[in-house]
C-alpha cells in the first residue's frame, strides 16, 4: 500500500470479520509503535481513525493490525469533481478542531501513555534553533546564495512574530493534509498517519492543510477554517502569515533531506518564496 513516509503498510484479507485489515509495521521501534497505537485508542470516539484490532509492540519487530478505511484519499477526491468542496472542507476543519480538544501542559514529543519526554519551546527559539542550521547545509545550498540570504534577513525579522502565536499546546498530527484524510461516499472517513505527531501549536495543522491552497478550489480552504473556528474558536489575529511562517520550517526540512527529488525541492522554494511574499505584504 502507499502512505506513509516512514512506516510501510500491508493490506490484509481475512477469513473472519472484519475480513480486510491493514498490517502496519514500524521502522522507528516500539516507542513509535506504542504512540501511534495510544494516539489512535484516544482519538476513537473524537475523530474518524482506524481502530486498532491487533497491538504488536511489543515485538522484536513492532506492528499494529488497524482496522481498514473504505475509499480514496482528499486529494484524489478534491481533484475529481468540483462539487462538494466546501462539504469536504468543512468537514475536515470540525474533524481538525476535535483533535486539537486534546491538550498538553507543554510543546514536545510523546513518551509512554503521551507523556512529554521531550520538551521544545514554542515561538521564534524553535524557529531560529531549525532554520538557521538548515540554511547553512544542504538547504541553502539548494536555495542557492540569493535565496539563502533573503531568506535568512526574512526569518531574523519574522521569528519573533512567532511569540503571537496564544500558548494553547495541542495534539498536532503534523502531517494533516489531502493525502492523509480518506473520503467514502461524500463524508470523511479517517485520518492517517501519525507518525510525525506531538504536542504544538494549533497552527501547525491549519498552515499543512493549506500549504496546498494553489492547488485547491479556493471554497475548501475557506469552508476549512470557517468550521474550524467554529467549533475550536476565532484564530489568532494574523493567523494566515503566522502559519505560513511556521510552515517554513516543513519547507526548510523538505530541502534539507537527502537524496536527490528535483521536483520536491522545486516546490518548496516555490512555497518558501509565496511565504516571504505574502508575510512582508500583510505585516511588512
Amino acid at each position: 500500500m502507499s502512505g506513509g513516509r516512514v512506516n510501510s503498510n500491508y493490506a490484509l484479507s481475512l477469513k473472519v470479520e472484519p475480513f480486510n485489515a491493514v498490517l502496519r509495521l514500524y521502522a522507528r521501534g516500539q516507542n513509535t509503535c506504542r504512540i501511534e497505537r495510544d494516539i489512535l485508542q484516544t482519538l476513537e470516539a473524537r475523530a474518524p481513525v482506524a481502530k486498532v484490532l491487533l497491538d504488536g509492540s511489543d515485538s522484536t519487530h513492532p506492528f499494529l493490525v488497524l482496522s481498514w478505511i473504505n475509499g480514496e484519499t482528499l486529494d484524489n477526491t478534491l481533484d475529481q469533481q468540483s462539487q462538494n468542496t466546501a462539504h469536504l472542507g468543512s468537514q475536515a476543519g470540525e474533524v481538525l478542531a476535535h483533535i486539537h480538544r486534546i491538550e498538553f501542559p507543554e510543546a514536545g514529543f510523546f513518551g509512554e501513555n503521551l507523556k512529554i519526554e521531550n520538551t521544545f519551546p514554542l515561538g521564534k527559539e524553535s524557529f531560529r534553533s531549525f532554520v538557521g542550521p538548515a540554511i547553512e547545509a544542504r538547504a541553502g545550498t539548494r536555495l542557492g546564495k540569493d535565496r539563502t540570504e533573503k531568506l535568512r534577513l526574512f526569518s531574523r525579522w519574522a521569528a519573533p512574530l512567532l511569540d503571537q502565536l496564544p500558548k494553547r499546546v495541542c495534539l498536532v498530527h503534523s502531517d494533516f493534509n489531502p493525502p492523509n484524510l480518506m473520503v467514502f461516499q461524500g463524508k470523511l472517513a479517517g485520518v492517517l498517519d501519525w507518525e510525525f505527531a506531538h504536542a504544538g501549536a494549533p497552527l501547525t495543522d491549519i498552515a499543512n492543510m493549506l500549504r496546498h491552497r494553489p492547488y485547491q478550489p479556493p471554497e475548501f480552504g475557506e469552508a476549512f477554517v470557517a468550521a474550524y473556528e467554529a467549533t475550536a474558536g476565532a484564530l489568532p489575529t494574523h493567523w494566515q502569515s503566522l502559519s505560513r511562517i511556521l510552515d517554513l520550517m516543513a519547507q526548510i526540512e523538505m530541502l534539507d533531506a537527502p537524496g536527490d527529488r528535483p521536483g520536491v525541492f522545486k516546490w518548496a522554494i516555490e512555497r518558501i518564496e509565496d511565504t516571504m511574499r505574502f508575510v512582508e505584504n500583510d505585516l511588512g
